[in-house]
């Protein structure tokens, strides 16, 4: 098996264990602009939407109240995650940017 096979398959594994959360609710401006941000990121990079586990929580919903009291002055919020690494998150607030999306998704790899 060459290096690159090793690289390549070491990055899988590792976007297998991704998790991707954005935090919003509903009639909020930069919560439709961070989705739009989202999608556009899955919608390029095709690994990404395939491997990584990507959810969107409803700070609004009731089941939710934990995280609506947490981030209900700062959504949206993006939890970036390496679900075997402890201490690994990375969370995005407010504005996200393609770029700084996919750079912080990339520095898991």
């Amino acid at each position: 098996m060459s290096l690159r096979s090793v690289r390549s398959l070491h990055s899988s594994i590792r976007l297998y264990n991704l998790k991707l959360t954005l935090f919003s609710k509903d009639n909020c401006g930069l919560c439709d602009k961070a989705k739009d941000v989202m999608s556009h990121v899955l919608k390029s990079n095709q690994e990404f939407k395939q491997k990584a586990v990507y959810t969107i929580v409803d700070i609004n919903d009731p089941a939710n109240k934990d995280w609506w009291e947490k981030y209900c002055f700062d959504i949206p919020v993006l939890h970036i995650e390496d679900s075997t690494r402890e201490g690994s998150l990375v969370k995005i607030f407010h504005r996200l940017d393609e770029n700084d999306v996919m750079n912080k998704i990339n520095s898991f790899n």
